[in-house]
């Protein structure tokens, strides 16, 4: 079989245009349940503008200043074998799709792994699977999770019942969702027009961030972190490629704990680590 981006991308775009503010970048996120959208201007591509963008310049307002310009792009008729190399090789989780210079599309892991699902790859996860994990316990505050996943560049943390079993996922999708971002922008501007020493703002440590990206961004929540996470699915070391994307879509998750036979954790399953099956078929 031989897919194109144009086979899988996504041709309903939801896009910003120059110009244009933060605001309205923050309520298509909402909306649509998106954490990135392109930016265009007069039907060309401009840029692209994550969730992560606007947390690392918090001060800033205008998409222009935000977005990423010139972000790398696939064309619609590209395999994608070339598609997935470039997800693979990149901290990207989605491409513009151009026809020539005009936005077309979007293609995505999650359009991928859903591809994948659709098909019958016999490879066993195991082949894919990262045997290793920074865990945390379900009693640890939600505020010393994003720091141990800062300290440890993690993009989750399985987190273990004091029975050492699995019983939850947290990821920085749970931590950082767009409500937090409008909390922590009005709290900005708040403090920065008011000396009054409330002993409620932001949990009574105002001066206290964790440092989750680049930037000081969010002050989270003191409460045990079980009260915030994903109820976990898992797969085992033997299941199927296409039968772990099927769950990772019905599931609505980008990373698959794995289990050995006595249920145990094991390891992860990454969404990047499963499209790479693409690239050897």
């Amino acid at each position: 079989m031989s897919l194109t981006a144009g086979d899988i991308m996504n041709k309903n775009v939801i896009y910003a245009e120059l110009p244009g503010r933060r605001e309205h970048v923050l309520e298509l996120f909402k909306m649509y349940g998106i954490s990135a959208v392109p930016v265009v201007k007069d039907g060309k591509l401009a840029g692209i503008i994550t969730r992560k963008d606007i947390l690392r310049k918090i001060e800033e307002d205008q998409i222009a200043l935000l977005m990423t310009p010139e972000p790398v792009t696939v064309q619609v008729d590209e395999p994608i074998k070339k598609v997935v190399k470039i997800l693979v090789s990149t901290p990207f989780r989605r491409l513009p799709v151009l026809r020539g210079d005009s936005l077309v599309g979007i293609i995505t892991v999650r359009d991928i792994i859903s591809k994948i699902a659709e098909m019958t790859i016999d490879k066993p996860v195991k082949e894919f699977m990262t045997p290793r994990a920074v865990c945390v316990w379900e009693e640890t505050p939600l505020s010393i999770v994003g720091e141990i996943m800062r300290i440890s560049n993690s993009e989750l943390c399985p987190v273990l019942n004091s029975s050492a079993e699995l019983c939850g996922i947290i990821d920085e999708k749970i931590m950082l969702t767009e409500t937090l971002i409008e909390e922590f922008i009005e709290q900005i501007h708040y403090s920065s027009s008011s000396d009054t020493d409330d002993s409620w703002t932001w949990d009574s440590v105002r001066d206290f961030t964790v440092k989750y990206f680049e930037v000081s961004v969010v002050k989270l929540p003191r409460e045990p972190v079980k009260n915030y996470m994903k109820k976990p699915a898992h797969v085992y070391p033997h299941t199927s490629v296409s039968k772990c994307a099927r769950e990772m879509v019905r599931k609505d998750i980008d990373h698959m704990p794995v289990l050995d036979a006595e249920n145990r954790f094991a390891g992860l399953v990454h969404d990047k680590d499963i499209i790479k099956v693409l690239i050897e078929t």
